[in-house]
């Protein structure tokens, strides 16, 4: 048995995020919003004063004796835990789950090879030199990934490390330094043993007290006791763990995987948004890296809440005993599979219709909660029309489009002439919909999507881009030996190696003329930018099903939704805004590039750092197409086995052939839905006409408005709504379109559309020759190991739930 391919669905270009959240969203059981649970405090001061609270407090996991058998850290967490009552959370001070982790020993040898497993997976990701060398507008630090892990593979052979934990922490930071959503490598101890977590009742929120004055921090459930108790007045946090609250906050916040500093300080408190569509984001504040025993606020009328951060623990500890016996169990491979999810998502029955959570009745609702429209109706706000879409993953696409043209046409026949795209917090999903969507509000045939993409060029892409072409050519070894076909793919049909490869396949691409590409070499190039080497730019052809691999889907104007281009546009662009809070990644970015650089369409942006500045509506990935590892390895597997024994001969020396059997990034990355968590950002996403062909990833986009806050719009999203509809369609003229009271030096950067920055090019990165960017948009869119190697495969029976083409999230 070679390659073994369960193909389960034909669900497409995209699909959500497999690695789990490493922040923000607490494991285990008893991790709600409104749960009312506290760990006990241990106080490390005097006459500490808590906060008011009815919360029973509960003890933590009981300490095991301080007998001689028991003295290993590991061996005290696992007999507290087996010494909790059924049901009960399994956790214990976060100290004593740093002590057990930090124990695990070091596996240098290994660890030297899951640092080169790593550099050939890296060749994959798309924007390596621009991390390493970014553009003057990019906001974070330069990081060159390759020569730190150079670094790293040093420092393991010169003892620079003692612990395995140690390392993995190096290593995991190292890629979030990165702020890509799309590269990821969670590994099996700090992602799948324990989580540090602060105590329920610890999440914080930053609101303004009146909307204009600078916003303060406070522990949210100050603010949802005073919705209850008017005589309550819940006071601002001053100082955590001595620190000045925001320093402090700040020192937390770069856990989060965001390229923006305003969007990381939003993830530390909880997501309306998310909790809405049923996943617990709590923020990276409450659950995230190991923050120390103890967490201390001190409050500005001088009450002080200590409580003892913990360690919930994951993983089934029995017979873990010492450090070594942690790894022996767990940093070995594939872990049997767990029934608890890493997010907690809502749970649909049949007797109770869905529903975001917190949210009014809505107009439509999608079964996943991906998607809901509602209108608002209150005087004055009559002419308003919600889309709030916290996510894009939806596993019948067909559905997601119906929902959406249901409600815009529901929306137009009930006079509404205002729209509102509410994307906050929608970390992306299958990307076809961001296409889609953009064309349910712009169904014009002149206004096709742009959707301009680009590969980092390699030795391996180039072999997998030749052998495609020779299988769409029926030139392979395999595809005259049926013998060999058989044997190497036995299920697997033609039909389904063409929709893995599509990607890859230039008949399947057109160039950013539209054209179809004449041959490999037209589509791989390679040109230089940056001090790398990328593919020619190319696009999606949405009248072939191939390209976007979405069989039997149409997009709104294309192939059987041609006839929707004589849709009227149902609203004008000057009357729909998006609202975005930074947390928007992958197909989120994708839908909101095209309806502001296409489609003229202004961004508000709510919450960020307490400062009078402009802010980014988009602080997460803007990579048009994610691969997680195993999305790679396949796909170089597939490639590997369809050539002649001479030529797989030669390929085992190359990137290739050690990408196709890479075996110890498998071996030590943690497990989500059976698959190794984490991967690469595949392509960059490109702007129309932009001659400095700087990755989307690296621009500056500063929304065209900013608000904050404010304590009732924490608990009724429709006072959000609302806050949108004053402050965006309100105004007079004088150049602002309609915008008024937006936070005081946030309007007019020059990169929002009313500062002039619609369709703005990217900067040239130092150092490097070429034009400055800028181009703009065409007149149309103005405004508007050999012999084991059977083995080394895993004798997996790879069960992709979504196959083919470009995965986004």
């Amino acid at each position: 048995m070679r390659l073994p391919l369960l193909l389960l669905g034909a669900s497409g270009i995209a699909t959500a995020r497999v690695h789990p959240y490493l922040y923000g969203v607490p494991k285990g059981p008893g991790t709600d919003i409104n749960e009312l649970a506290e760990i006990e405090t241990v106080s490390t001061a005097d006459n500490i004063t808590l906060t008011n609270t009815t919360q029973p407090a509960p003890s933590t996991a009981p300490l095991a004796p301080a007998t001689p058998g028991l003295a290993e850290p590991c061996a005290v967490v696992s007999s507290a835990v087996a010494a909790l009552p059924s049901g009960a959370r399994k956790v214990v001070p976060a100290e004593l789950g740093m002590r057990c982790l930090q124990s695990v020993p070091l596996d240098k040898e290994g660890n030297v090879q899951l640092i080169d497993d790593l550099k050939l997976y890296l060749e994959w990701h798309s924007n390596l030199a621009y991390l390493k060398n970014p553009p003057p507008d990019y906001t974070e630090e330069p990081v060159d990934i390759i020569g730190e892990m150079n670094s790293m593979q040093k420092q393991l052979n010169s003892g620079g490390y003692t612990n395995e934990y140690d390392f993995q922490l190096d290593l995991n930071t190292l890629l979030n330094r990165a702020y890509d959503n799309h590269l990821a490598w969670q590994p099996d101890i700090l992602a799948g043993v324990m989580q540090f977590q602060r105590p329920a009742g610890s999440e914080l929120v930053s609101v303004s007290a009146d909307g204009v004055a600078l916003p303060e921090v406070f522990a949210y459930r100050d603010l949802e006791l005073a919705t209850q108790n008017e005589t309550f007045k819940p006071s601002p946090i001053r100082t955590i763990n001595g620190q000045e609250v925001e320093q402090y906050l700040q020192s937390v916040a770069v856990q989060a995987d965001f390229h923006d500093a305003d969007t990381r300080w939003n993830a530390l408190f909880p997501s309306q948004a998310l909790i809405a569509s049923g996943v617990t984001f709590l923020g990276s504040f409450r659950t995230g890296k190991y923050q120390g025993p103890n967490t201390t606020m001190a409050f500005s009328n001088g009450t002080v809440k200590t409580a003892m951060n913990v360690a919930v623990v994951l993983a089934d500890l029995e017979g873990v005993d010492n450090g070594q016996r942690l790894f022996d169990k767990f940093c070995q491979g594939p872990q049997p599979t767990s029934t608890s999810s890493a997010t907690s998502t809502a749970t649909i029955t049949s007797s109770a219709a869905p529903s975001h959570t917190g949210y009014p009745k809505p107009v439509v609702i999608h079964p996943n909660l991906s998607l809901g429209g509602y209108h608002l109706n209150d005087t004055g706000y009559e002419d308003v029309a919600i889309l709030s879409i916290p996510s894009y993953q939806s596993p019948n696409v067909q559905l997601f489009q119906d929902l959406m043209r249901d409600f815009i046409r529901t929306s137009v026949s009930m006079n509404k002439t205002k729209l509102i795209f509410d994307l906050r917090g929608n970390g992306g999903g299958n990307a076809i919909l961001g296409y889609d969507s953009f064309k349910q509000v712009f169904p014009q045939a002149f206004q096709e999507p742009f959707g301009g993409t680009r590969y980092r060029a390699h030795e391996a892409l180039d072999t997998i881009g030749q052998m495609t072409a020779d299988f769409a050519a029926n030139k392979t070894f395999v595809q005259t030996n049926a013998t060999a076909f058989a044997e190497n793919f036995e299920d697997t049909t033609q039909d389904d190696i063409i929709l893995y490869t599509a990607g890859f396949n230039f008949e399947h691409q057109l160039d950013v003329d539209d054209k179809p590409l004449s041959s490999w070499n037209d589509m791989f190039g390679p040109n230089q930018m940056n001090g790398d080497n990328f593919t020619n730019e190319i696009r999606y052809n949405f009248s072939d099903e191939p390209s976007y691999t979405y069989p039997g889907f149409s997009v709104i104007g294309f192939l059987n939704n041609t006839n929707e281009t004589q849709t009227p546009q149902p609203f004008k662009a000057e009357n729909i805004v998006m609202l975005h809070d930074g947390m928007c990644s992958s197909t989120c970015t994708i839908v909101s590039e095209l309806l502001k650089n296409q489609g003229g369409v202004r961004t508000i942006v709510v919450g960020g750092q307490p400062q009078f500045k402009p802010m980014q509506g988009i602080g997460g990935t803007k990579g048009a197409q994610s691969f997680e590892w195993d999305d790679v390895q396949i796909r170089s597997q597939i490639v590997f086995f369809l050539g002649s024994p001479a030529q797989q001969a030669e390929w085992n020396t190359t990137a290739l052939g050690k990408t196709a059997f890479a075996t110890q990034l498998f071996k030590r990355s943690a497990y989500s839905g059976g698959r190794a968590a984490g991967g690469i950002n595949l392509r960059d996403n490109l702007r129309r006409a932009d001659t400095s062909q700087t990755p989307l990833e690296f621009i500056y986009e500063a929304a065209d408005c900013r608000m904050w806050y404010t304590a009732p719009m924490i608990g009724d999203v429709t006072m959000v709504w609302k806050g949108v509809v004053d402050r965006m369609f309100r105004g007079g003229g004088n150049g602002t379109m309609g915008m008024t009271g937006c936070v005081k030096g946030s309007t007019g950067d020059k990169s929002s559309v009313t500062g002039g920055g619609q369709g703005r090019g990217g900067e040239v990165a130092p150092g490097v020759q070429g034009e400055q960017g800028g181009g703009g948009l065409s007149q149309e869119f103005q405004g508007a190991a050999r012999g084991e190697r059977e083995i080394l495969v895993w004798k997996w029976s790879l069960v992709i739930a979504c196959i083919m083409g470009f995965f986004v999230y």
